[in-house]
Formats: C-alpha cells, sequence, structure tokens
C-alpha cells in the first residue's frame, strides 16, 4: 500500500497542466499523475486541430465559453513565456449562399454577447479578394482565434511537471477504484494506493473511470474526425471556417496549420463506438473532398492525402446531449475527495489552462487543509 495525499488520472494536456497548478498552490504536496499509455497525450491532446479558439460559438453562461476565453489569453501568455509556437493568425467564419447568412448573423451576435474581442464583419473589398480563393457571400473576423503547434506543447509541459519533480507514472492504468472511510483506493498493475483526493481527467476514459468508483448518471459515445494534408498552397494567412452544424456536433471541415505552414482540413464527424484511429480511403475520405470543393475554388484534389484522425469525448445526461463540459467535485457527486472533468471536448484544448486553475480552485475549497 503506497499513500499519497492525492492522484491525478490521466497524462494528457490537462493531467499535467492540473499537476502544475496543485504543486503552485501547495508545494511539497505528495501526489502523483498516473498515465496508462508509453506516453503523454496521445489521444485527444494530440489528436485535434490545434486551434485556439476565441469562445464565439459556446452560450453566455457556459463553462466552454467561460473556459475558452480565459484558456485563449493563457496560452498567449505562455508561448511569450516558454519555448512553444502560438501564431495568432485570425479566422474567418463564412457564409457561402444566402441561406448561411442567418445563421452566420446568429453565431455573430452570440460572440458579441460573449463579449469576443476583436470581431468584425468582414467589408466588402476584402470579400472580393477572398472570392479568388472560396466561395463566399457574407463572412466576419474573429483576429483572436489562433494555432499552436501540440507535438511542442504537450513535450514542453512535460518538461515543466519533470523540473517541478511531479511524478509521472507512464503505464499505469486504473484498474479499479473504491471508497475508502476517510480515503480513496486506487488499484494498479503494480501499486495499490491510498490517497485523499483523486482527479479523474482521463479524456476519453473519463467515464469508464467514474463507473469503477460507482457514478452511472452520464453515458459516454465517442464522434470520430479524419484531418486531410494539403500538400498544395492557399493564399490566405488566417484560418478558415464555415459556419458549424447547428448543434454544434462538429465546428465543420475547416483550414489548420502545422508548424511548418503547411496546410490541413478537418475534422468531419461520425459517431464510433470505440477508440481506434484508423483511417480508410473510402466514402469519408470523399465526401470530405466534395464538402472542401463546394467552398475552396482552386483545390487539386490529387494533393489531399489522409493525415491523423482525433476521437472527441461527449457525454449524455438522461439520454440528452451533455453541450457543456462537466466538472464536478465532492459538493456534487457526494463522495469525499473525488473531482472529475468528463466531456472536455472542443474548445478542450483552448480551455485547459484555465480549466486547471478552476479545478485547484475547487480542490482547494472542497478538499484540501493544508
Amino acid at each position: 500500500m503506497i499513500e499519497l495525499d492525492g492522484v491525478i488520472v490521466g497524462g494528457g494536456i490537462l493531467g499535467m497542466l492540473i499537476g502544475l497548478e496543485v504543486e503552485m498552490a501547495f508545494p511539497g504536496l505528495d501526489f502523483a499523475i498516473l498515465e496508462k499509455e508509453r506516453f503523454v497525450g496521445e489521444h485527444s491532446s494530440s489528436r485535434n486541430s490545434g486551434v485556439l479558439h476565441a469562445g464565439i460559438y459556446y452560450p453566455f453562461h457556459s463553462l466552454k465559453k467561460k473556459f475558452c476565453i480565459e484558456g485563449n489569453r493563457l496560452w498567449y501568455k505562455m508561448g511569450e513565456e516558454i519555448d512553444i509556437d502560438v501564431k495568432k493568425c485570425g479566422k474567418y467564419l463564412i457564409a457561402i449562399n444566402e441561406d448561411e447568412i442567418p445563421f452566420l448573423e446568429k453565431i455573430f451576435n452570440q460572440a458579441k454577447e460573449n463579449n469576443i474581442k476583436n470581431i468584425s464583419w468582414v467589408k466588402k473589398n476584402e470579400i472580393e479578394k477572398l472570392r479568388k480563393i472560396i466561395n463566399v457571400k457574407k463572412a466576419f473576423f474573429s483576429k483572436e482565434t489562433g494555432v499552436i503547434d501540440l507535438g511542442q506543447v504537450i513535450k514542453e509541459v512535460e518538461k515543466r511537471v519533470f523540473k517541478k519533480r511531479i511524478p509521472l507514472l507512464k503505464e499505469h492504468e486504473v484498474l479499479d477504484i473504491r471508497r475508502g472511510k476517510n480515503n480513496i483506493i486506487v488499484e494498479t498493475k503494480d501499486e495499490v494506493i491510498e490517497t485523499k483526493f483523486l482527479i479523474n481527467a482521463c479524456g476519453l476514459d473519463s467515464v469508464k473511470i467514474r463507473k469503477k468508483i460507482g457514478l452511472d448518471d452520464i453515458e459516454e459515445y465517442f464522434v470520430k474526425g479524419y484531418y486531410l494534408k494539403y500538400s498544395g498552397k492557399i493564399p490566405c494567412p488566417s484560418l478558415i471556417y464555415p459556419i458549424p452544424d447547428k448543434n454544434l456536433e462538429g465546428l465543420g471541415i475547416h483550414t489548420s496549420f502545422d508548424s511548418d505552414g503547411s496546410i490541413r482540413f478537418g475534422p468531419n464527424s461520425f459517431e464510433v463506438n470505440k477508440i481506434e484511429y484508423e483511417m480508410k480511403d473510402d466514402d469519408i475520405t470523399k465526401k470530405m473532398i466534395e464538402t472542401i470543393s463546394k467552398i475552396y475554388k482552386h483545390i487539386d484534389e490529387k494533393k489531399l492525402h489522409l493525415d491523423y484522425s482525433g476521437i472527441r469525448s461527449k457525454i449524455k445526461k438522461n439520454g440528452q446531449y451533455y453541450d457543456d463540459f462537466w466538472i464536478k467535485g465532492p459538493k456534487d457527486l457526494g463522495i469525499p475527495g473525488y473531482f472529475e472533468l468528463c466531456g472536455i471536448e472542443s474548445p478542450g484544448f483552448t480551455a485547459s489552462p484555465a480549466i486547471s486553475k478552476f479545478l485547484v480552485r475547487k480542490l482547494m475549497n472542497e478538499c484540501l487543509s493544508f
């Protein structure tokens, strides 16, 4: 039996940032991060578009809106402090025909209600320039949207964890969790750990982990998306987004940039029942290319190639899609010392620095009195 003050389950970007915040708030606290894979950030952290969202789409009182806006600011600040490539390139959100304009205007009004900085309708002369590249009827521009090098940031955050001497135990899958009299018991393949608090930051496995402790009031489902690499050029230094799905199932197939400046398109979205990242050059890819070709005027389809895929962890409550981050603690769940983060899908990466700060404040208020 190993005795610890705390355990963070999940070594993705969120789990590592929470670890850094815990260490900063409680220097000398005896805790560890458990990661089931050989490497950190193997799933959602490294398999997204790398876009830093501005908080445009989300309802005013939602955690997604709150943490997206704060996280966006924090990533740009971190980009100045540590060696990560963060680029504020901005993005165009477009309507390609008259039918799409009302929904585009609704999104703009939501962004205004959310007090998003530096958004504006694109003027007529700039629309004419965009029409050389894309089919567009009306558009607005978000200056605060950017891109971040996912691989680089995961590497640098992991370095920070090691510098702070926070134990980061890889290949430590949690097999069981049970409530003790005044603690939580966590079992892995090699250890039994007795801890005062446990933070479930498992991403795709978060619902599976909470079931181990006896919680079954939410269910998970997974949405997969492909990304295609484009070996050609698009003469636009900013991201280009179509209007999103009306239920925000996805934000539409959009552009993003790698650190070398190359262009990728994605993701599309379709439900899957298991976590696997295989990509097939089949009808799914053909439909993506058809969608891309409806927007972009001079795309050479031969220069579009499969790049990678990602999976979003979504949740349902009472059979209905739960459209916000699920962040709960002992006061919500009635389990002393237990905290959980579920459904941390887009804009989860953008929001992660803000979520980590919020979670540690919650830890202070509901659990720790060191």
